[in-house]
């Protein structure tokens, strides 16, 4: 609109107060649109704001929770700590040990380096002795027959000779560890046992002319000798391992009957002792 130049006049009061009137409502609705924009803005300012008081809401959470994990895992340090010190004493403990340890082989590798030298030694010389008297059992200077006591069931029983009797006998019997004497001898597979000392063996002589089996006692001299007595033996080696002597029956209720018995368990009436008074069935 344009505005009369003579405002003065009534018209001109009336179209002057209408534009004012236009000017001052554009400027409100400006103003207006104005507050609008910051109504807009203050709603979204406060659903921002929500949002960041839920955020830090959920971040004091996780912040108390990083806390107390945090106070676990110094807990857990504190606790590794203590038990790395343990461990790091039982390293120490245990690298003392070690060094004994080492110590004490070094002493073991020693002693056992001289005892198997000694042991080197002692072999050489058992079979330096071996040798001689592998020597002189083949040239017939030595009887190989040289044992004073046979072990029996352990080491507190062992067979030996025992005496000669009156009528020159030589006993064989059980010498236990508490130096008593006992008949209870079975004897097999033997084909000399040791009589009353190195030069007189009992063992299997010769079949003689009937085929009888004979035992007597040799000696050094390589001689044979009729005073054999044996007590508590149920087998008796004869000629071989396949023949024995030993009790069979009674014979008509009153005589002992002795026989050679056979490994194919058959018997033969093949049986002649010299001068023995007993044999033990």
């Amino acid at each position: 609109m344009k505005l009369s130049d003579n405002w003065k006049t009534p018209l001109g009061y009336y179209e002057r107060t209408i534009a004012e009137t236009v000017k001052i409502r554009e400027e409100f609705q400006a103003e207006l649109q104005v507050i609008r924009t910051f109504q807009a803005a203050h709603k979204t300012l406060v659903a921002e704001l929500q949002t960041a008081q839920k955020e830090i809401q959920t971040l004091k959470a996780e912040l108390q929770g990083t806390k107390a994990e945090l106070q676990t895992a110094q807990k857990e340090i504190q606790t590794l700590k203590a038990e790395l010190q343990g461990t790091k004493a039982e390293l120490q403990a245990s690298s003392k040990h070690l060094e004994e340890c080492l110590s004490q082989i070094k002493k073991i590798a020693v002693a056992a380096d001289i005892e198997a030298k000694a042991a080197q030694n002692s072999v050489k010389t058992a079979c330096s002795e071996i040798k001689a008297i592998q020597v002189g059992i083949e040239n017939g200077s030595i009887v190989a027959q040289k044992a004073l006591m046979l072990r029996g069931k352990d080491d507190k029983h062992w067979m030996k000779f025992c005496l000669v009797d009156a009528v020159n006998h030589q006993w064989f019997q059980i010498w236990r560890s508490d130096d008593t004497w006992h008949d209870h001898i079975r004897i097999r597979a033997s084909s000399f046992l040791r009589a009353s000392d190195d030069k007189h063996w009992m063992g299997f002589c010769k079949l003689d002319a009937v085929n009888h089996q004979c035992l007597q006692i040799w000696k050094s001299d390589n001689t044979w000798h009729n005073d054999i007595r044996v007590k508590a033996a149920t087998f008796l080696r004869a000629s071989d391992d396949s023949h024995w002597l030993r009790f069979k029956y009674f014979k008509n209720n009153y005589y002992q009957t002795f026989l050679i018995w056979r490994g194919d368990n058959t018997w033969y009436d093949a049986v002649r002792v010299h001068a023995a008074d007993k044999l033990v069935h």
